[in-house]
């Protein structure tokens, strides 16, 4: 569900600098079910992740995304999220910040436009938050596009897939798989771009991925190229996404906004 035109955004620009630091050696090559599995550990474990994504391009009316923030897991996956999601728009910039933990949901957002008027809010006053309940889009499933998702890496490993040097990413050598997969639906929610193996009348296409992963097989870098195609056939777009995942394990805390500063309820 969008609230806003495509344009909110999640802050921090990605980075895909490497900065120094201790390097490892390069693993192995090794198939992506052994990624599945340190991914899943993660999720059995409760543990987090920091990640940011840049987003270029796609079906009118896409807006370039850049989003920054942190997912905490559970058993099924993600449990809570908290991103800053920035858009750029014509003669305008997005801001959105969302909460997400379990099925409840927390916004704030605006569009501004270059000379500083608002020219949407939501809540309408500053600072205070929209709060809901059981929506779909935002919530986290198995049809993302989305480098630590079992679901598309299970899609993605029923294709051929590459597997060599990764060189050094952020300090840690890599292993890269690559390859293309070609889905029957294509589309975005507000959890992200998803994907699905039937047609359901709307955009299908081609996603060419890229993952690295580190030594111990779980993602640093995940990039995509996907090719927006009609039914009737043509290309409709094409989408880049880049994502950097950073301190797996490392403690993240979420939390819902203070029940005062709540515009809306359930």
């Amino acid at each position: 569900m969008k609230r806003v035109s495509a344009a909110l955004v999640v802050a921090g620009v990605l980075s895909v600098a490497i900065p120094g630091g201790a390097v490892q050696a390069a693993p192995a090559p090794e198939s992506l079910g052994s990624v599945v599995t340190a991914i899943k550990k993660q999720f059995a474990k409760k543990s987090s992740v920091r990640f940011s994504v840049r987003r270029r391009g796609g079906p009118p009316p896409s807006d370039d995304l850049s989003i920054s923030g942190a997912y905490r897991f559970n058993a099924a996956g993600m449990y809570a999220a908290d991103l800053t999601v920035i858009s750029r728009e014509p003669a305008a910039t997005g801001r959105s910040r969302q909460i997400t933990m379990g099925r409840y949901y927390y916004s704030q957002s605006y569009v501004r436009s270059d000379e500083g008027k608002y020219i949407w809010k939501s809540p309408p006053k500053l600072g205070k938050w929209d709060a809901w309940q059981n929506l779909a889009g935002v919530v986290w499933g198995k049809d993302l596009v989305n480098g630590i998702n079992p679901g598309f890496l299970d899609l993605a490993a029923s294709y051929d897939a590459a597997t060599a040097d990764g060189g050094t990413v952020e300090g840690v050598r890599t292993t890269l798989h690559s390859g293309t997969v070609t889905v029957l639906d294509l589309g975005e929610r507000q959890a992200g771009i998803s994907f699905g193996t039937e047609d359901m009348g709307s955009y299908g296409g081609q996603i060419t991925w890229k993952l690295w992963t580190g030594p111990d097989h779980l993602p640093r870098r995940f990039h995509a190229t996907m090719k927006f195609t009609k039914p009737e056939g043509g290309d409709a777009g094409t989408m880049t996404m880049n994502i950097v995942y950073r301190g797996w394990g490392s403690p993240v805390k979420i939390t819902a906004p203070p029940e005062r500063l709540i515009d809306s309820g359930w």
